[in-house]
C-alpha cells in the first residue's frame, strides 16, 4: 500500500514561533541571506547523551560536541584553514570521524579535501586518521559505518591524476579510527587493512550493510556503464552491466547506485521506469531480475529522495521534489508512520531525520522549505514532541520571507516547464522581475527550497521568475534529452516562454524585467539579450561561459566521458558553437551588462568574462566587469559574496527602478508579449 503525503493526517504537535510582530517586515541585509557561520547540520550520539553540531564559517569551520542534558559544548574539532567540515559519523558512543573539503581552488566550491579526522567526546585522541596532511599520496572518502565494529569503518581511496580522482582506480579500505597514522617503509598507513581494489580502472566500490565491498560502476570513455558485481566471501567480479533495466541518458547509461537490501542479497538503484521518469528499481542477482519499487509518472526519483529505516537496512519510502514537496510510503515498517507524522507536522516542507539513537528513541530532523533555510529540532519519537535547537529561522523567519508559488506552462512543441515565482509580502500588480535561469544545465534543476538569491531580491521589491527549462533534471527522459545542443536555442525559447507568462499574468511589469544567472545562467542571461534586446533592462553573468568554441579549455574534458558530453550536449561544429555564443554576437546587446568572474575558476575560464568585456568595448556596450583573482566558480569568501551580490542589487535597482518613469516614456521596454 502507498500513502501519499497528500493526504491530510491530523496530529497535534506544540511548534514554538516566532513572536516578532508581523505588521511589519524589517530589512535584512544582505550578509543573512548568504553568511556562512550559521548551524549546518546536528547528529545525536547512538546513546542519545550528545549531539555533534556542525557551523558553516568563511576561512574554516568547526564541529561541537555538545552535552544533550546540560546543553554544554565539551568538546570541538576546528578545521585548518580554508577547509569545513563535510560528513560526519558517530563511530560508537564516544567517537566522531569527520571529512573535510576545501574551498580555495577552481572547481566547484567547495571540494573534497580527501582527509578524514577523529576525535573522542572528551577532546581527546584528536589527530588526522588519513590524507595528504599524514603523508597519505591517496585522498579518502566515507564509504560506510559497521554496525557491529565500534572501532572501524569503510573508506575509499583514490589516487590524484591530473588534479582529479576521476580517472584513478579506487581501493576501499578498512581504517582504525583510534589508530594514528604512522607507517614508516609500508605502501599503506598502519590504520589501513583488509584492502579491496576495485575491478575497473575507475569508479564508485559500494559495500552492502555489513561492509564486504560487492558492487562496482564506472563510466566508460564511451559513455558505456560498466557494472561489476561479487556475491558474499567471493572474491570473482560478475559482469552485471546488460542485466539492469537501464536506458540512456545523455549517451550515459542513467543508473545511480541506492544502496543493498536487509538481507544483502539484492540492492536499490534508480533507472528509467515505465514513465520514462527515473524509479527506483530492486534487481536480485539470483535470479537476475529487476522489479520497479516506485515511478511517479511526471517526476524522477533521485537518490537523495529516497526515505530509510531508522537503521536504514531498509527502504521505506520516497520524499521527491515535484511542484512541491511529495511523500509516498510502500512499506509496512514502524519507521514510516512516524516519518508520516513528521510530514503533516511540517507541510509543504523537506523533513529529513538526520540521526537517531541505538534505542529509537530520540533523533534530530531537518527542516527545509521555500520559506525556510533550515532548522534543527529534537525529537522524542514516543510523544512526537520536538524542541527548536537552532537554524536559519534565527535569522530569517520563514513567516517574513517572500512567497514562493509553482507554476507550469505548455510549449509550443508540447513541453511542460515547470518553474517557481517568489514574490514580496503583499505585492500585487505588475512588478519589477528579474529573470534567474539556473546552471547545469543539464541535469540540474531548481526545487522548492529556499533560494537565497530568490528571496534576498523578492525581499527588496522584485518579483523573481526560475524556469526549469528543457534539459533540467526531475521531469524525466524525454525533457532531458530535449535539451542536447539547445542550449542557445530551445532552452532560450523557454526562459522567454515563461518571461512572457509572469508578464500575462501581470507579475511582471514588460517594462522593467532585467536578467541574472550564474555558469550556464549566465549564457542564458546574455544570449537572452542578444536574441530578445528589447525584452530585457539590463543582464548580470556571473562564472560564465560566453564562448561555446572553447569548451576544451574547461576542466569537464578530463572527465571520463567528458569531450562525449560536450558533443552531445553542446554541439560539435564550430560554426555552430559560434552563432550560439554571446562572444561573438555582442553586436546585438542593446541593454547594460555586469559581468562577475573568479580569476582561478577552472569550469569558465577567466577569459571567458574578459572576451566578452572586450566584444561588448568594441560593439559599445555599457557593461561593468568585477574579477577576483582567488575565486573559482563562483565566490566562496563571505565578504567577497555579499559585496557582490549588494552590487548586484545596486545595479538592478538603476535600471529597474530609478529609471522606471523614463522607460515607459521612451518605450525601450518591448511592452508586449
Amino acid at each position: 500500500m502507498i500513502w501519499s503525503g497528500r493526504q491530510v493526517y491530523l496530529f497535534a504537535v506544540l511548534i514554538l514561533t516566532s513572536q516578532l510582530a508581523h505588521a511589519q517586515t524589517p530589512t535584512f541585509p544582505a550578509s543573512e541571506f548568504f553568511q556562512r557561520n550559521g548551524v549546518e547540520d546536528m547528529r545525536i550520539s547512538p546513546d542519545g547523551r550528545h549531539v555533534a553540531i556542525s557551523f558553516g564559517e568563511d576561512k574554516a569551520s568547526r564541529l561541537e560536541i555538545v552535552d544533550l542534558l546540560e546543553r554544554k559544548a565539551i568538546a570541538r574539532f576546528v578545521t585548518p584553514l580554508n577547509k569545513k567540515v563535510d560528513e560526519y559519523y558517530w563511530v560508537n558512543n564516544e567517537r566522531i570521524v569527520a571529512s573535510t573539503l576545501n574551498f580555495h581552488g577552481g572547481l566547484e566550491i567547495p571540494f573534497l579535501s580527501g582527509e578524514l579526522f577523529g576525535f573522542n567526546i572528551d577532546n581527546s585522541r584528536k589527530f588526522q586518521l588519513v590524507g595528504y596532511g599524514t603523508g597519505d599520496d591517496e585522498v579518502f572518502l566515507f564509504s560506510n559505518l559497521l554496525p557491529n565494529d565500534p572501532n572501524h569503518i569503510r573508506v575509499i581511496g583514490s589516487k590524484v591524476r591530473n588534479r582529479s580522482v576521476a580517472r584513478s582506480r579506487p581501493t576501499s579500505y578498512l581504517l582504525d579510527v583510534y589508530a594514528e597514522p604512522s607507517a614508516p617503509g609500508r605502501r599503506t598507513q598502519a590504520n589501513l587493512s583488509d584492502s579491496v581494489d576495485g575491478p575497473l580502472p575507475w569508479g564508485d566500490l559500494h559495500p552492502d550493510n555489513a561492509g564486504e565491498v560487492r558492487l562496482a560502476m564506472a563510466n566508460s570513455d564511451e559513455n558505456i556503464l560498466l557494472i561489476r558485481y561479487r556475491e558474499k566471501n567471493s572474491n570473482e567480479w560478475l559482469d552485471i552491466s546488460d542485466h539492469l533495466d537501464k536506458d540512456k541518458i545523455l549517451g550515459i547509461v542513467g543508473i545511480s547506485f541506492v544502496g543493498f537490501a536487509a538481507d544483502n542479497d539484492s540492492f536499490y538503484y534508480i533507472a528509467p521506469g515505465e514513465h520514462r521518469t527515473a524509479a527506483l528499481h530492486q534487481y536480485t542477482p539470483a535470479t537476475k531480475t529487476s522489479a520497479i519499487v516506485f515511478q511517479h509518472e511526471q517526476f524522477d526519483v533521485e537518490p537523495q529522495h529516497i526515505v530509510f529505516s531508522n537503521t536504514h537496512d531498509a527502504v521505506i519510502g520516497v520524499k521527491l521534489y515535484g511542484d512541491v514537496v511529495e511523500q509516498y510510503y510502500f512499506s509496512d515498517h514502524p519507521d514510516a508512520l512516524l516519518h508520516q507524522r513528521l510530514d503533516a507536522t511540517f507541510p509543504g516542507e523537506l523533513v529529513e531525520l538526520t540521526s537517531v539513537t541505538l534505542d529509537g528513541s530520540k533523533g534530530f530532523i531537518g527542516v527545509h522549505g521555500p520559506q525556510r533555510g533550515g532548522d534543527f529540532y529534537l525529537l522524542g519519537t514516543a510523544t512526537m514532541q520536538i524542541e527548536y535547537w537552532g537554524g536559519s529561522s534565527s535569522r530569517l523567519p520563514p513567516e517574513q520571507m517572500a512567497t514562493v508559488t509553482p507554476f507550469a506552462v505548455k510549449t509550443p512543441d508540447d513541453l511542460v516547464i515547470h518553474g517557481y515565482v517568489t514574490t514580496p509580502h503583499d505585492a500585487s500588480g505588475p512588478m519589477p522581475m528579474i529573470v534567474i535561469p539556473h546552471g547545469g544545465p543539464i541535469g540540474i534543476r531548481d526545487i522548492p527550497e529556499f533560494n537565497s538569491e530568490a528571496q534576498y531580491f523578492a525581499h527588496h521589491g522584485y518579483a523573481v521568475l526560475q524556469i526549469n527549462f528543457r534539459g533540467s533534471s526531475g521531469f524525466g527522459r524525454e525533457f532531458m534529452d530535449a535539451g542536447f545542443k539547445q542550449w542557445g536555442l530551445g532552452m532560450i525559447d523557454d526562459i522567454t516562454l515563461a518571461t512572457r507568462w509572469a508578464i500575462q499574468k501581470e507579475i511582471a511589469d514588460p517594462n522593467r524585467i532585467c536578467i541574472y544567472g550564474a555558469s550556464y545562467g549566465a549564457y542564458a542571461a546574455l544570449t537572452s539579450v542578444v536574441r530578445e534586446p528589447l525584452r530585457y533592462r539590463c543582464a548580470v553573468g556571473y562564472a560564465g561561459v560566453y564562448d561555446l568554441t572553447r569548451m576544451d579549455r574547461s576542466d569537464i574534458p578530463f572527465q571520463p566521458g567528458g569531450e562525449d558530453y560536450i558533443r552531445t550536449t553542446i554541439g560539435d561544429t564550430e560554426e555552430f558553437l559560434r552563432q550560439q555564443s554571446p562572444q561573438y554576437n555582442a553586436a546585438a546587446i542593446k541593454v547594460p551588462v555586469f559581468l562577475a568572474h573568479g580569476g582561478v575558476d577552472r569550469r569558465a575560464p577567466v577569459f571567458h568574462a574578459r572576451d566578452m568585456a572586450r566584444a561588448m568595448e568594441k560593439t559599445g556596450v555599457e557593461h561593468e566587469l568585477l574579477i577576483h583573482d582567488g575565486e573559482g566558480h563562483g565566490f566562496y569568501s563571505s565578504e567577497n559574496e555579499i559585496a557582490l551580490y549588494e552590487r548586484m542589487l545596486a545595479f538592478f535597482d538603476r535600471h529597474l527602478k530609478a529609471e522606471s518613469a523614463n522607460v515607459q516614456a521612451t518605450g525601450q521596454g518591448d511592452g508586449g508579449l
